[in-house]
């Protein structure tokens, strides 16, 4: 176990060091610990800073030490937030915390800062949906999700949609973010195949959000079994344990098993599959 935390560690370190760009997550070169800094400012009247020590024993035996930075941070919101990470911790005693602290972070810079504000946000979203949307869902194709499944803490979730013009892929990615679950997975992971009648061409595009090079794999896949008019989204949740490529199988499997199961693919049944196997 004594030797344990080294790897965890710099694991744990590695992830970060993957995911968030310089400007969010930065060593303090001027510390003689191993101290990095976590910086979440996407609302800048919010902004906050975390400063994280990986001490030696950490995470098997030693706790992370970290210190709170935000000028707006006081009073009840300060304790607030410090007892959101301590609870984190203590629910994953001996476990990698600093990814889930990211999580957490982010989504109290999200929430709203005081009531005026929530009220004001609540009459904004109506006045939003007494204009908008009735016209968004005339035309908003149906969304389809599959149940998630997770591997070393990692979660992903596919998505599917049949759409049929750029349109309807940029409402669906916009209604899919609605969700906040969604709308924080550290990727989502887009691939879509449209038939353009008009024209006699597939459109194709993907997008990686992040993951770099998940997505063309997943519009390989789609052009290799030729599906059209389908959009798949592939969500991940990062659970702070790299996967290396284990993450694009899954991204994968994830794609094909969405579009077995909505028939873009057409399963093999098993008695075809035996025959094969015996005629090998």
């Amino acid at each position: 176990m004594s030797e344990n935390w080294v790897q965890l560690q710099a694991e744990e370190i590695e992830a970060l060091n993957s995911i968030f760009d310089e400007k969010q997550w930065k060593r303090d070169e001027n510390d003689s610990e191993l101290t990095y800094t976590l910086t979440i400012d996407h609302r800048p009247e919010r902004a906050i800073s975390l400063d994280l020590t990986f001490i030696d024993g950490y995470p098997t035996e030693q706790p992370l030490i970290y210190n709170i930075r935000g000028p707006w941070l006081r009073g009840q919101e300060r304790q607030e937030l410090t007892n959101i990470l301590e609870n984190i911790y203590l629910n994953n005693i001996g476990k990698p915390v600093a990814f889930l602290w990211a999580d957490a972070l982010r989504d109290f810079v999200d929430k709203p800062s005081n009531i005026n504000e929530t009220v004001h946000m609540n009459t904004t979203e109506s006045i939003v949906d007494q204009c908008v949307l009735p016209i968004v869902e005339t035309i908003l194709p149906p969304i389809y999700s599959d149940e998630p499944f997770e591997d070393r803490r990692s979660v992903f979730q596919a998505h599917l949609s049949p759409v049929h013009s750029k349109e309807e892929v940029r409402l669906v990615l916009h209604k899919l973010k609605e969700n906040k679950k969604i709308a924080n997975a550290t990727h989502n992971i887009y691939a879509y195949r449209i038939w353009d009648e008009k024209r006699n061409v597939i459109l194709t595009d993907c997008d990686d959000d992040g993951e770099t090079g998940a997505s063309s794999r997943m519009l390989h896949l789609m052009d290799t079994v030729d599906v059209k008019n389908v959009l798949v989204v592939v969500s991940r949740w990062f659970g702070g344990i790299l996967l290396h490529n284990d993450r694009f199988k899954h991204i994968n499997n994830a794609c094909r098993m969405i579009l077995i199961n909505h028939d873009y693919i057409k399963k093999v049944p098993d008695t075809i599959k035996n025959k094969s196997k015996k005629s090998s």
